[in-house]
């Protein structure tokens, strides 16, 4: 794989930056350690240094300067304060006692400064010191080069030749680890865009390979074949429409030129009106059937620019009841409702009416005279349940899972008048809800279930119907 490829990929640079971040860290770390034994050292010798000149200035008050010139002296002979750098000068700046450069500004209080390491004038060393004045106007300062400086100087040497080798390590181990992780997920998305152009190009059955290590690869490529799936499910639905709107709407067609043919050779005012009638039935038909399939279309787009609001479920059913009770009435069907009051769901009032008139219509519809229709609503955890059922011919269980497609009429069905899509549109609506739709066998007859998320109440109460 190409070098800059490989470093442009945002997991390289996620490395690096994660890199850059860890140095900063480690530095910062390194460099509090560095202050902390810094500090360390200072203060201890500002402590040795400390004693010592509270001890000659003890000195001074017994026996005034001589007896600090006699103590220095003394001091200078003992081997264990070979470290410690005295000077002891008069008003005129000339040494008396010490072995310490001349302070020709007689600092006062703590200071640095630097003296030759030995013979070699080249090697310095650094001392730590105090000074102050005396009360005869003499100065005296006392410093410490002892080993504990030393020390820390060779500490401090390494440390920040460590710190160095250490930040190279750690950008040596970024690249090499961002290299390797972007060749990696590269090989993933390289395998992904391969197997999506196959798609394209004429593969609609091939899907993304779906490990078992749940990572974000293996979530995006499960939603993407969930989506792919989704497509061609469309698009056997759409195909299955095209083919069902050639079988079905073929036969009102042909009719219709049949009527136009008829009607050119006729003479006669009184059958030309009728054939045209019949004729503009005809197309009527045809643009009910496809002012339908708009609609179900319309409403299994976007569920979410569907319009809500609560919908007083129960008052809804019984209002469609009502409506309904004169057409069973008139096909000779007895029809009852057991509904329970104070329903509530959240949705589109005019879209749920239309739902479950298309049941009850389709109930009536398909029943024979003398048949038993039950319109049954109650509340259970979490939803809302309604049910018709009949005792009419029912629905043969192999054919359940087709009486949805749009279009779609039983071959029983196809000398009644009507489109085959009423239970398009029940399910177009109950998906837009989010509702669960099903068909079970009554014995005998059908029973239509749709389980709506919403609100249940009170116990149901029963309306015998006419």
């Amino acid at each position: 794989m190409p070098l800059p490829r490989l470093l442009r990929t945002s997991s390289f640079r996620l490395t690096l930056l994660y890199a850059t971040l860890f140095t900063a860290s480690v530095a910062i770390l390194l460099g509090i350690v560095y202050l902390e034994i810094r500090s360390y050292a200072t203060d201890l010798q500002d402590e040795i240094v400390k004693r010592e000149v509270q001890y000659l200035r003890r000195a001074e008050k017994d026996g005034g300067t001589p007896a600090v010139q006699a103590l220095i002296e003394q001091r200078l002979q003992q081997p264990l304060l070979k470290s410690m750098r005295y000077l002891l000068q008069d008003r005129d700046g000339r040494v008396i006692a010490g072995n310490a450069p001349v302070q020709a500004e007689r600092r006062q209080g703590r200071f640095w400064f630097q003296m030759p390491k030995g013979d070699n004038p080249k090697r310095i060393r650094t001392v730590r010191a105090y000074g102050l004045q005396l009360k005869d106007g003499r100065y005296l300062a006392v410093g410490e080069a002892g080993k504990a400086i030393e020390e820390f100087q060779g500490l401090q040497s390494a440390l920040l030749r460590d710190i160095g080798y250490a930040l190279l390590a750690v950008l040596a181990l970024a690249l090499a680890g961002g290299a390797l992780m972007s060749h990696l997920m590269l090989r993933r998305v390289e395998r992904l865009v391969r197997d999506t152009r196959a798609i394209i190009l004429g593969e609609p059955a091939r899907r993304l390979p779906v490990g078992s290590g749940d990572d974000e690869f293996d979530r995006l490529s499960a939603s993407v074949n969930q989506m792919l799936d989704r497509i061609d499910a469309q698009g056997d639905s759409l195909r299955q429409v095209s083919n069902d709107i050639a079988h079905d709407l073929r036969t009102p067609l042909g009719r219709l030129r049949q009527q136009l043919e008829r009607g050119r050779r006729l003479q006669d005012i009184g059958p030309l009106h009728a054939v045209l009638e019949r004729a503009t039935a005809e197309v009527d038909t045809a643009l009910r059937t496809f002012a339908s399939l708009l609609h179900i279309a319309q409403i299994g787009g976007d569920p979410r620019r569907l319009q809500r609001e609560p919908v007083p479920l129960s008052e809804l059913l019984e209002t469609l009841a009502e409506v309904h009770q004169s057409a069973f009435e008139a096909a000779g069907q007895h029809f009852h409702t057991d509904i329970a009051p104070d329903l509530e769901v959240v949705g589109n009032r005019d879209l749920l009416g239309q739902l479950f008139s298309n049941l009850l219509e389709n109930a009536c519809r398909h029943c024979p005279r003398g048949a038993h229709v039950t319109l049954r609503a109650a509340g259970e955890r979490g939803g809302v349940r309604v049910s018709v059922a009949d005792d009419g011919p029912g629905i043969p269980a192999d054919e359940r899972a087709h009486v949805f497609r749009r279009l779609y009429r039983l071959e029983r069905s196809r000398t009644t008048p009507g489109s085959g899509l009423g239970l398009s549109m029940v399910e177009a609506v109950a998906r837009a809800h989010g509702a669960d739709i099903a068909l079970d066998d009554n014995r005998p007859g059908l029973e239509v279930r749709v389980r709506l998320p919403g609100v249940a109440s009170a116990p149901a109460v029963r309306r015998p119907g006419a």
